[in-house]
């Protein structure tokens, strides 16, 4: 009779038995850090709005006689040229709790370590191998670039579109003051 169980468990017997739980509850922890990723990403996706750091822009009076003059189109928040981000201690506290609420962790270590995205220990400053071969320095508007526009330049060994589907929903090239703080987080990270 022994002989006959063991023909029917999965695998044809007690070790075919072992392989099959083993498998499950690899698949099963597989299937675990997928959603622990996917809930730490979209965490905060209904709490953006309220911590927008820049105010909606208003509509123009009705009254306001329509302009003949031509104007530039609205434009995102382009990379700073002009003066550094200083690294206050309060700059650097606003950009850790932004990089914690929106789920930076999940790609990016603070240790050196790589993920799905970059270590961001000694990032800025340093010189970054692109995938198109070219070698830029990550200065402030590298940084800001990479935060508002994470497709423009990719690091050569990481993939294009995985930041930029996980960030959209932050809408950061809309809040130049929660980007100067990620720089100002990332350039402390030593």
């Amino acid at each position: 009779m022994t002989d006959e169980h063991e023909e029917t468990t999965p695998g044809g017997g007690s070790d075919g038995l072992w392989r099959w739980l083993v498998g499950g509850l690899l698949g099963g922890l597989v299937i675990l850090g997928l959603l622990v990723a996917a809930y730490t990403i979209g965490n905060n996706r209904g709490q953006d709005e309220a911590r927008a750091t820049v105010p909606a822009p208003t509509e123009p009076a009705a009254t306001a006689p329509p302009s003949t003059a031509t104007t530039a189109p609205p434009t995102t928040a382009a990379p700073s040229e002009t003066a550094p981000i200083e690294v206050t201690p309060a700059l650097v506290a606003a950009g850790k709790t932004l990089f914690t609420d929106d789920g930076c962790a999940a790609c990016h270590s603070l240790n050196g370590t790589a993920g799905a995205g970059p270590s961001l220990q000694g990032a800025a400053g340093r010189m970054v191998e692109l995938e198109d071969g070219t070698t830029v320095t990550a200065d402030d508007a590298y940084l800001e670039q990479s935060i508002t526009e994470p497709d423009a330049e990719i690091v050569k060994g990481f993939s294009a579109g995985i930041m930029s589907a996980a960030i959209a929903s932050h809408k950061l090239a809309t809040k130049p003051d929660d980007v100067r703080a990620l720089v100002a987080f990332i350039k402390a990270q030593k």
